[in-house]
């Protein structure tokens, strides 16, 4: 099922989309791809949305451990569910984002603190670096613990800036956020964020800016500080390649809410669905057929949990990022079985 790419404008975004769409009228910050409005644009289910065809499947697409969350989203402040109150949202929330400017400083709460003070799912969210201009570098956590008041006085003055931890980044490296990091993210990037579907966001400082109404946009400084953590941010997470994959699989990142997982290769590639989980497929470089479908580069796939094997030509170089909602105990089970080392799951594979 091809998911199409909804642009999203942004004050921080980009008009030139390269190395994946090209160049934009309008500064564009964000693609969104597994929403529950967005519309299927091929095959028996085109046209129909894709909260649609999981009401209408159930299993069939999601999975055999597929559970339909009970919480409900929210986003920061408002204290009501949005849009989809009452119906089945789809887990993972993935999407491309384009950077010609910082994004604020902000921080996600945990599923604990977001239900307890906004009703819904808290977020976790990871990023795979597509492309990253020369000194491209993102905020992860602070330099130094910082008590609630210094938080406060230095969300007002500004100087919030000079705690901020900033971590160069190369394309192919991942960084996993865990609820309750400080961040941001810098100019001149591309990154593949997969993320638990939720829109919550504590905006604790917004370097001076001006949303399209001409005023400062909302801060929530208060819940940021409540659940920012003070441990340093590790940085990038290495990558783990499964022996003897033909599609050089790579283990990104995993955590309960999602697992994100690199492909490359030439030729063809025989691909077999999981049914306990759909699957997620973004290609960012390459081009070839899946099935019937002709692919390229900043295309998204939706492979159903009970599809039957398919192949995917590819006539140039591919690569890809899989997303899907892992059941952890055995991916830990197949990282052991690889030779992965205690250290390697650690990172890979937290256990809280």
């Amino acid at each position: 099922m091809k998911l199409p790419p909804s642009l999203r404008e942004k004050i921080w975004g980009n008009r030139d989309l390269s190395p994946i769409f090209g160049l934009q009228p309008k500064p564009i910050g964000e693609a969104w791809y597994t929403f529950e409005e967005n519309v299927i644009a091929n095959g028996a289910y085109r046209g129909r949305t894709l909260g649609e065809v999981m009401a209408l499947l159930g299993p069939r697409l999601m999975g055999r451990r597929y559970r339909a969350s009970g919480l409900r989203r929210t986003s920061a402040g408002d204290g009501r569910p949005d849009a989809a109150l009452g119906q089945p949202y789809f887990p993972i929330l993935s999407k491309l984002l384009f950077t010609a400017d910082k994004l604020s400083v902000q921080v996600h709460p945990d599923d604990a603190y977001a239900l307890r003070h906004d009703g819904g799912p808290g977020k976790t969210e990871m990023w795979f670096v597509v492309h990253a201009a020369a000194g491209a570098s993102v905020a992860l956590g602070l330099t130094k613990p910082l008590t609630p008041e210094a938080m406060r006085a230095a969300a007002a003055d500004g100087t919030i800036e000079q705690f901020l931890r900033w971590v160069p980044v190369l394309a192919g490296q991942t960084l996993f956020v865990e609820p309750g990091t400080l961040h941001s993210i810098g100019a001149g990037l591309v990154l593949w964020e997969i993320q638990q579907n939720s829109d919550l966001t504590y905006r604790f400082f917004d370097f001076g800016r001006l949303g399209d109404d001409g005023k400062p946009r909302p801060l929530h400084i208060g819940q940021a500080v409540a659940v920012t953590k003070q441990e340093a941010h590790p940085g990038p997470t290495p990558a783990f390649r499964f022996p003897g994959s033909p599609a050089n699989r790579e283990l990104l990142a995993a955590c309960p809410y999602f697992a994100g997982e690199r492909l490359e290769w030439e030729g063809t590639l025989d691909y077999a669905p999981d049914a306990d989980h759909a699957d997620l497929l973004m290609f960012l470089r390459g081009g070839g057929h899946i099935g019937e479908d002709v692919y390229a580069a900043g295309d998204a796939y939706l492979v159903p949990a009970e599809a039957p094997p398919f192949a995917i030509a590819a006539a140039s170089r591919t690569e890809v990022i899989r997303s899907y909602v892992p059941d952890l105990d055995v991916l830990r089970k197949e990282l052991l079985q690889a030779g992965a080392n205690l250290q390697q799951m650690q990172r890979l594979v937290p256990t809280a």
